[in-house]
């Protein structure tokens, strides 16, 4: 079943806006360079003109940035409750971020402003926004359908039993695990269908399909360290893989535009553990656990992730974790983050902080000393140094 994102107009009303800046804001989703440029001249405009922030929350949607976006004209929401034109943009940033329920909920508030008017206007905007609460109404409904059916599906393969299934059968298995993983942004089934995979290229290591189905399996829900040993078999059993096109090593500009997208996407998540309900947490902290693994922008997830899994003195495992195993998650973790090329300095240290306290010391000590060197704040800097000589105090 297709999860196909809607071709909502953007903006939705682009009479509401300035007519001097919308071609250039027509123009914004072109090459990486331009669409770095444009948002650098639309931050500007923000700090100088009314409508700058409105045409900066467009332009990070028109960038394929709806975090970004999000966390742009929820402000503006509650700066201005009766600007339907907003709450229906924020709905499409809501629906490229994978949020349908609240996507729904601001379309629906903007109904409600818009029975009150009653105008002309008022009655076109009306039927634009009932198509599409429509289309969210479908989508809810058709991703219900296909996580029942892939769950079905996943049980009916895990009633077979295990001993001299064909290895034809164990890849359909895998994939429909893959498929239940990557509609809810779940890494348990992931993880299963990555199992499934390894013990298929055990017994046929050359097996280009799944070594191509462990790929997308690593890019969706496994650390680097295991992307990285996937893309490297498949670099020598097969160079031309589709596979590897997919999985290229991004453009400078690419890095760019994908941590700003990751930082606001941190801030959204934040805001869920910080103010949602229990269900919303829940979801929250998956996330954090899947993005620190395998994320655009694995920075602030790494970080938390890291402190969620360190306990608050040596010795003292977090919930019903062995501490032995405690540790061993907390180096592979610690491994992840020395390997990811745009942790934030800050990260670093809060990285280091919480293994100091586990006794992972030499772990510690480089995250620490890359924070001190990379760091263009003194304050950060003066930070990581006071760490470091502490922990020299402290170990001897």
């Amino acid at each position: 079943m297709g999860r196909s994102l809607p071709s909502w107009d953007v903006p939705f009303a682009a009479e509401s806006l300035p007519k001097e800046h919308l071609p250039l804001l027509m123009a914004v989703g072109t090459g990486m360079t331009d669409r770095i440029r444009f948002l650098e001249y639309f931050e500007e405009h923000a700090a100088e003109h009314h409508e700058g922030t409105y045409l900066l929350g467009l332009a990070h949607l028109q960038c394929d940035m709806p975090f970004g976006a999000l966390l742009i004209l929820s402000g503006l929401v509650d700066e201005r409750p009766e600007h339907v034109p907003v709450r229906a943009d924020l709905a499409t940033a809501l629906v490229h971020a994978g949020r349908l329920e609240a996507a729904r909920a601001a379309l629906e508030q903007a109904t409600e402003i818009l029975q009150r008017r009653g105008d002309g206007l008022s009655a076109r905007w009306l039927r634009e926004v009932g198509e599409r609460v429509a289309w969210i109404e479908r989508a809810v409904e058709l991703r219900a359908l296909e996580r029942k059916f892939l769950e079905l599906r996943a049980a009916a393969w895990a009633e077979i039993p295990a001993e001299g299934v064909p290895s034809e059968t164990l890849l359909l298995q895998a994939q429909t695990l893959c498929a239940l993983g990557e509609l809810d942004g779940d890494p348990e089934p992931l993880w299963e269908a990555a199992r499934i995979v390894v013990e298929v290229l055990a017994a046929a290591p050359g097996r280009i399909a799944a070594l191509e189905m462990l790929v997308r399996i690593t890019r969706s829900g496994l650390p680097m360290s295991a992307q990285r040993a996937a893309l490297d078999g498949l670099r020598q059993l097969d160079p031309g893989s589709p596979a590897l096109k997919e999985a290229r090593a991004a453009t400078l500009e690419e890095r760019t535009l994908r941590r700003r997208e990751g930082e606001s996407e941190w801030h959204v998540v934040r805001g869920d553990i910080e103010h949602g309900d229990e269900e919303t947490r829940r979801y929250a902290a998956a996330r954090i656990r899947r993005r620190a693994m395998c994320g655009d922008y694995r920075s602030p997830f790494l970080a938390t992730w890291i402190s969620v899994n360190s306990p608050a003195k040596q010795g003292e495992p977090s919930g019903r974790v062995d501490w032995a195993d405690q540790v061993k998650v907390l180096r592979g973790l610690s491994e992840e983050a020395a390997q990811e090329p745009d942790m934030a300095p800050a990260d670093l240290l809060v990285i280091a902080t919480c293994l100091a306290r586990c006794g992972l010391r030499t772990e510690a000590l480089g995250h620490a000393r890359r924070c001190a060197r990379q760091t263009e704040d003194p304050q950060t800097a003066s930070r990581a140094e006071a760490f470091m000589e502490g922990l020299d105090d402290t170990t001897g």
